[in-house]
Parts: structure tokens; C-alpha cells; sequence
């Protein structure tokens, strides 16, 4: 029987797969984290006035 094991990526190999072949790939990719990062703060800012209880934003 096969002995299998995982093995972790070292930070190398990570970047490596993360890091875009051609620049029209790195604008999509930053492009998609600046609009992920302003999606994320739209959701908290809703989450808080809905804590405080300001409901006139829904």
C-alpha cells in the first residue's frame, strides 16, 4: 500500500503560483481585490449601523 503524504508549499512555491504570468493578469487581480476590499467595507460600515441601530440604511 502507498505511504501518502501532505506537504506544505514553502513561501517560494507560493508566490510562484500566485504571481501573474502577464501584466493584463495583474491589473485583473489587483482590480479584483480593490473591489473584493471595497465590498467588504461597504458590509461592515451596513453591519454597524445596523448595531447601533441606524435601520434608515436598509
Amino acid at each position: 500500500m502507498a505511504n501518502l503524504t501532505e506537504r506544505v508549499p514553502d513561501d517560494t512555491e507560493i508566490e510562484a503560483m500566485t504571481t501573474p504570468r502577464n501584466s493584463k493578469s495583474a491589473e485583473s487581480i489587483q482590480h479584483r481585490r480593490e473591489v473584493k476590499r471595497r465590498l467588504e467595507d461597504y458590509l461592515e460600515r451596513a453591519q454597524l449601523r445596523k448595531a447601533i441601530g441606524d435601520d434608515d440604511f436598509f
